[in-house]
């Protein structure tokens, strides 16, 4: 091989080189600013299946939790076991929550004639209502960053 072959054989996979490093450095950015553009995360365990989808009702006030009208909907492709949803559109503040599994995908929480759940829900605070939910027992104050773990029951 000649020097010039040489020399260009050097420069391309000195520039695949630089290209790899460009690349990999692009995907560290993306996924750090993917993480940092969420305010907090909200992990729902104990998803019983991939069926349907996840969805999450956040209450800023308790005329809109009584009226079961949320301020924001968040909703995610079920994933068995744990179904991570982040929540992008709001810092912090004293909000209530609950979720709910829509296996069926209909878009409802569905129940029975006499509100029994026939599928997974959860409210924050691992409140567990044994009649008409109340706001004050699932209110809590979300902080920016900090992780949300809420456990369905089925």
């Amino acid at each position: 091989m000649d020097d010039e072959g040489h020399k260009r054989m050097y420069c391309s996979s000195k520039s695949r080189s630089l290209i790899s490093i460009a690349i990999l450095v692009i995907i560290i950015l993306q996924t750090n600013l993917l993480k940092a553009h969420a305010h907090a995360i909200v992990e729902i365990n104990n998803v019983s299946s991939d069926d349907g989808y996840v969805v999450l009702h956040l209450y800023e006030n308790k005329t809109s939790f009584k009226k079961f009208n949320p301020d924001r909907i968040y909703k995610k492709v079920a994933t068995k076991g744990k179904t991570i949803i982040p929540i992008n559109d709001y810092h912090e503040g004293d909000i209530a929550i609950f979720v709910y599994h829509d296996e069926n995908s209909d878009e409802e929480f569905n129940t029975s004639i006499f509100w029994t759940p026939k599928e997974g829900y959860a409210y924050s605070n691992s409140y567990i209502p044994t009649s008409i939910p109340k706001y004050e027992e699932a209110l809590f104050r979300l902080e920016h960053g900090v992780a949300v773990n809420l456990e369905l029951i089925y």
